[in-house]
């Protein structure tokens, strides 16, 4: 996703004093992160910080060397051309700019996360700013699904269509109670692609000060939410700028945001599935357009407090995904007489009555196993037909863009 990448120094404020005949002073890292105003995270934070959710940063890796980040990270993981790594090396600077959006500590007025007491792991799937591909994506968010993440944040998308890996990823994802949010890319197009247009996914947009919509978001009827997504500042590696801090543009930055947002969620309202979080995000979002949902912003602009805090009806599944399928209306034959057995010699009768007696809890544990895995089933969200499944060509992933 593009990305315009400014390296940020402090810079001065007009009527802060700082000392004699001095008329403006340095401004801090945190005091330029104007989109925390914006969405009004410094209140939400009175009612939760993201205590005890973890958030899968599946992207490039996340520095583990960056202060913001400190007591953050926990063990991750590389695929791909990272495989074999811990996911705490970040050649790219894309993930470690999206953790600390997510789950950056504010250390010494650096990044302040929008969930700063979540845990972010680490998962690279491309090594040094390479492409990424389908698969180690596909592994990468599956990987981390089976580690406990309760949200995965996927700040990448493609032009291509749909491809299987990636689509029975995120539907595990689904099946374990995890909410993913992904970008809807930055090329000003009527277009979102994959992972954003999986259904079930919080696909984001940008939005700029003022809230209007971010100029160079892909847009498109699969758009949920919108996100602050200009002059965004965040953490970087220190190889990647020598202040370790950047302004960045993009519906990456966007996505994290709304990540953040579905921790602070989670957090507070841990009795709540998936689903019902989405639900959340989506029911106090605050609509920018036209009423209703748009191709530019989704539902509205993300709010924090309002998700936090409003009294929203539960929902039975993901509002984003297609209903689950009605159970079997199938009735069970009842079971044939049973008949009489020949008394024993002597008018003993207790064999036949422990052997029917095992025989009709052997039939009890079937129809028992039966149902339940028949419930399992129908728990299972259903896998979407891909009709039309072109070959990703080399660009598919666009580690180059934000």
């Amino acid at each position: 996703m593009t990305a315009v990448v400014v390296l940020l120094l402090t810079a001065p404020v007009a009527g802060h004093a700082t000392g004699p005949g001095q008329g403006v002073r340095a401004q801090t890292i945190r005091e330029q992160q104007w989109h925390l105003e914006a969405l009004g995270v410094p209140e939400a934070h009175a009612t939760t910080r993201g205590e005890g959710v973890v958030v899968a940063v599946v992207d490039s890796g996340v520095d583990a060397t960056r202060p913001d980040l400190a007591g953050a990270l926990l063990p991750g993981a590389g695929f791909g051309s990272a495989s074999g790594t811990d996911g705490t090396r970040d050649g790219d600077g894309h993930g470690t700019a999206m953790a600390a959006l997510i789950g950056g500590r504010g250390v010494d007025g650096g990044v302040l996360g929008v969930a700063p007491a979540a845990r972010i792991l680490p998962v690279s799937v491309g090594a040094d700013g390479e492409k990424f591909t389908t698969t180690s994506v596909a592994e990468g968010v599956t990987w981390a699904v089976d580690q406990g993440a309760d949200v995965v944040n996927l700040s990448l998308t493609s032009a291509a269509t749909l491809t299987p890996d990636l689509l029975r990823a995120v539907n595990h994802a689904f099946d374990r109670d995890v909410v993913v949010v992904a970008g809807t890319g930055n090329d000003g197009q009527e277009h979102v692609g994959a992972p954003a247009n999986i259904k079930g996914v919080v696909a984001v947009s940008g939005t700029v000060r003022g809230n209007g919509p971010w100029p160079e978001s892909n847009t498109g009827p699969e758009t949920v939410l919108a996100a602050p997504a200009e002059d965004v500042v965040t953490a970087i590696p220190l190889d990647s700028s020598a202040t370790g801090f950047a302004q960045v543009d993009g519906t990456s930055a966007a996505t994290a945001l709304v990540s953040g947002v579905a921790a602070l969620v989670r957090a507070h309202h841990p009795d709540l599935d998936a689903g019902n979080v989405v639900n959340r995000l989506i029911a106090t979002a605050t609509d920018l357009q036209a009423p209703g949902r748009d191709g530019a912003t989704g539902f509205g602009l993300v709010n924090p407090v309002a998700a936090l805090t409003a009294e929203v009806p539960p929902v039975d599944h993901n509002p984003l995904a297609p209903p689950p399928p009605p159970p079997p209306t199938t009735t069970t034959a009842p079971p044939p007489p049973v008949e009489a057995l020949p008394t024993a010699p002597g008018g003993d009768d207790r064999l036949p009555l422990v052997a029917g007696g095992l025989g009709a809890a052997a039939v009890l544990v079937a129809v028992l196993a039966l149902v339940r895995a028949r419930r399992n089933r129908i728990r299972r969200a259903p896998v979407p037909v891909v009709t039309e499944i072109p070959p990703p060509d080399d660009d598919f992933w666009r580690t180059d863009r934000w």
